[in-house]
């Protein structure tokens, strides 16, 4: 019989950090849980992986623990809530070096069962009122990876800055590095299209400066990063049901122009000209009607936009009216693609010293070890073959992260 169809266990880990093992169950601590009797807790963990276990917060798909706690629990999981931040103040003030001891182990046990059975009546809530997303495997591969990522310690040496520092915003900026957490934590639900953002405490890797990227070095031999040719606009010729061009794609538009008119225009001239039309009011006329068939966008909302919400192909509902209902289809679609593929890249690096560092909006960097060479074609065709079709890949390779080079 499936563990998942027996009757549910629920459970919630006490402290995320490693060497904490106990978890709350049946009103009581578990300092070493059959995990084989356990079957739903609220949110991943990497202890987790690979076991059969359920996890609520994607049920919720991005609701917090208070949005879903049912109205005649609120009162006193506030009242919980606020003396688990007292706790954390009081360790805060006697210099307690909270990283250094598991949460449980300082605080008395009545106050532990009493905070986390509520926390799981919240989760049973969710378990019994929530439908299981059609997506769930895919966030859970995903919450996966982000794990992954949010475990490994980032490389950072300061030491590029110094060439930097009679700029004041790169001394205000080495002074803020040494207040941030040298790790990336994202956001699974961050935005509705899809796209993560990271947490407050997390290294800004998302927004990080382009001259300041340089202070990130790989453990390994080079970083080497994925990204699409123009992610949007391929994902919109395949909304299109439109044939993938196996080149960069404004060099393409030139030659359609330049077909069609006689004339030959500078690449980001074509660039500018492209998304400015892509993305203004969808009456205006790019004056070039070969490419506005191609890019079909009233076709494109007509077929995933219902009038008020839009239905991109992987089943993710954004709430939309007209004017908006083209951005949220691209992105939203170029997000999920792109997401995918990172999944499944990562699981090629499986059992691998190279790993992914981090995921920049439509790119994957990796923390590439030399050894692992015999498989970098590989990961490109990985990243490549999406679901909308073969996309051109562009790979960048580089000793630190500011100084990335085009390779092919």
């Amino acid at each position: 019989m499936q563990k998942l169809s027996q009757h549910p266990q629920i459970f919630q880990i006490l402290d995320e950090k490693l060497n904490c093992n106990s978890v709350y169950c049946n009103n009581k601590i578990e300092k070493k849980p059959d995990y084989n009797l356990l079957t739903h807790t609220w949110s991943y963990h990497n202890s987790l992986k690979d076991r059969e276990i359920e996890f609520l917060e994607l049920y919720a798909e991005g609701k917090k623990l208070d949005e879903c706690c049912p109205e005649i629990l609120k009162e006193r999981w506030e009242s919980l809530k606020n003396k688990h931040l007292v706790f954390l103040k009081s360790f805060d003030e006697a210099k307690v070096e909270a990283n250094d001891y598991c949460f449980y182990d300082l605080v008395p046990e009545s106050f532990i069962i009493d905070f986390f059975k509520i926390k799981s009546e919240i989760t049973q809530h969710v378990l019994e009122t929530y439908e299981k997303p059609q997506n769930y495997d895919f966030l859970l591969d995903l919450s996966n990876l982000l794990a992954q990522i949010d475990k490994n310690k980032l490389q950072i040496d300061t030491a590029d800055l110094s060439s930097d520092l009679h700029n004041l915003r790169a001394r205000k900026f080495k002074d803020k590095l040494s207040r941030l957490h040298p790790y990336v934590s994202y956001n699974l639900f961050g935005t509705i299209t899809g796209r993560l953002t990271t947490k407050k405490n997390s290294f800004p890797l998302l927004t990080l400066d382009k001259n300041y990227r340089k202070i990130i070095k790989p453990k390994n031999t080079w970083f080497v990063e994925l990204d699409f040719n123009a992610a949007e606009l391929r994902c919109l010729l395949s909304l299109n049901n439109q044939p993938q061009p196996q080149e960069d794609i404004h060099q393409w538009h030139g030659r359609i122009l330049s077909n069609l008119f006689g004339q030959t225009m500078e690449r980001d001239e074509i660039k500018r000209k492209i998304f400015g039309w892509l993305y203004g009011p969808a009456n205006v006329s790019l004056g070039i009607p070969k490419i506005e068939r191609l890019y079909n966008k009233k076709s494109v909302i007509q077929k995933y936009w219902d009038g008020e919400q839009i239905v991109n192909p992987f089943g993710r509902k954004i709430p939309s009216d007209n004017f908006h209902a083209l951005n949220a289809i691209i992105q939203s679609t170029t997000s999920d693609t792109f997401l995918r593929r990172a999944i499944a890249v990562n699981k090629l690096l499986e059992g691998r010293k190279s790993f992914t560092m981090g995921l920049i909006h439509d790119s994957m960097v990796i923390d590439f070890d030399r050894r692992d060479k015999d498989i970098l074609e590989d990961l490109i065709k990985e990243f490549g073959n999406t679901d909308l079709g073969i996309f051109k890949v562009n790979t960048s390779l580089g000793t630190n992260f500011g100084n990335m080079r085009k390779f092919r």
